[in-house]
């Protein structure tokens, strides 16, 4: 393999002489131009490069022929150090240094004239390099597997990075709201608090800090289950609920219907409650009564143990579960579930609570006035904005309240918020 002398006036370094030998290896790999551009821009980072260096990667790589990236050709840079300058308005020196930082990271070779200058000469039939010197993009081009991988891993650990970022803030609410909640034994949560706060502060990398969560949040609730106090998260079954209908329409039909019901069946029990038969009638009336329930097949039960028809929100007349599944992705990989239905959405409001620092009492409140439906609508909303931004709100419990206030007096628009989300 032969060499290329590098010029005199530079000084040279090991990274220097690897992107040498890299730039004159003779099994010279078959690629293009846009494949190693795209690998370069998504392996930057991990290779150190960025602001003004990154700036002068895109301007060289720009400036390189397609054509030159063949297997039979060079792809060659000739501009000179004072016009890189004028592109990048940074000074000679800064880009001196931004193009060294390029070679040792392996992504461009010095190839130099006697004199220093760059300059290429074309073939006018062909368009081929007959004579070139400059910047050479041949490291970068025998690196395209090496700089894919390197993207790859890149790419998964910020992945992880930033998923170990949404447990973290997902877990530390959810163990300060049980240990707020006063339940359980005293000493027991003051451990747990001093746990939690320990974890917090440490100084260690993110992905740890989350698996110490994690851990302390599953002994926790072990913790909990085992003092009996965990009762308070699980859903009231529905044998004691209390029929409550959510709207008070004395001009709906169903309203109408009613009246005319209870008119007669009063009517009945005066004309014909005699003497002891007439609390044999009532015995007969009461499951009828019961009938009448405003409970329906498939109805979802809040935390209170107060069913809400959400289906009667006018508010979600424009928004169907489809919407809600496909604006909400973040949240259903978060909390492991799929929301194929509204039971199941209802039902996932006690995780979502958790997730962003919802109290019991403010959801119960949000139910009793908007319905489960809608109540689990705009959580699932919050929570999925709060996972694809946690700097944008601050308090994910106090903007689930504001949006609450604002369905009841008809401002809210979930339907376009979901659809913005779904299209994001």
């Amino acid at each position: 393999m032969r060499t290329h002398a590098v010029a005199s006036f530079r000084k040279l370094t090991p990274g220097m002489l690897a992107s040498q030998r890299l730039a004159m290896a003779n099994d010279i790999v078959e690629t293009t131009k846009a494949e190693v551009a795209l690998a370069l821009k998504k392996s930057a980072p991990a290779l150190g490069i960025d602001g003004t260096t990154y700036h002068v990667l895109d301007i060289l790589i720009g400036l390189t022929k397609a054509d030159d990236w063949k297997t039979d050709r060079r792809p060659l840079v000739a501009i000179s150090n004072e016009k890189l300058a004028e592109y990048v308005c940074r000074s000679k020196r800064t880009v001196v240094r931004c193009l060294k930082k390029l070679v040792e990271a392996g992504v461009l070779a010095y190839r130099d004239s006697s004199t220093g200058r760059r300059f290429i000469y074309r073939n006018d039939t062909t368009g081929e390099i007959d004579r070139g010197y400059g910047l050479d993009f041949s490291p970068a081009r025998q690196r395209v597997a090496e700089l894919k991988r390197i993207a790859a891993e890149f790419a998964a650990r910020l992945k992880a990075e930033q998923e170990a970022k949404r447990s973290v803030n997902r877990l530390s609410r959810a163990i300060q709201d049980m240990l707020d909640l006063g339940v359980g034994d005293a000493n027991l949560a003051i451990e747990f608090a001093q746990s939690l706060a320990e974890a917090m502060s440490r100084p260690c990398h993110v992905l740890e800090r989350a698996e110490i969560l994690q851990s302390l949040y599953e002994q926790l609730l072990e913790a909990l289950a085992t003092d009996g106090s965990d009762v308070i998260f699980k859903v009231m079954p529905p044998e004691g609920d209390i029929d409550v209908t959510p709207y008070n329409n004395t001009n709906s039909q169903n309203s109408i219907d009613s009246k005319k019901r209870t008119s007669a069946d009063a009517d009945d029990i005066e004309t014909n409650a005699s003497g002891d038969n007439a609390p044999e009638k009532e015995q007969i009336r009461k499951p009828r009564a019961a009938s009448r329930s405003p409970l329906k097949e498939g109805s979802a039960v809040g935390f209170t143990g107060v069913s809400q028809q959400g289906e009667l929100n006018p508010q979600l007349s424009a928004v169907s579960i489809g919407l809600v599944e496909l604006a909400t992705a973040n949240l259903q990989e978060t909390l492991g579930v799929k929301f194929t239905s509204w039971a199941r959405l209802v039902a996932s409001a006690e995780q979502t609570c958790l997730l962003v620092g919802l109290s019991l009492s403010g959801w119960n409140s949000a139910v009793s006035r908007v319905g489960d439906k809608m109540a689990a609508t705009v959580l699932a909303m919050t929570a999925e904005k709060a996972l694809r931004d946690p700097e944008a709100i601050s308090s994910p419990g106090g903007y689930f309240r504001a949006c609450i206030d604002r369905a009841i007096d008809g401002k809210l628009l979930l339907h376009k918020s979901l659809y913005g989300l779904a299209e994001s």
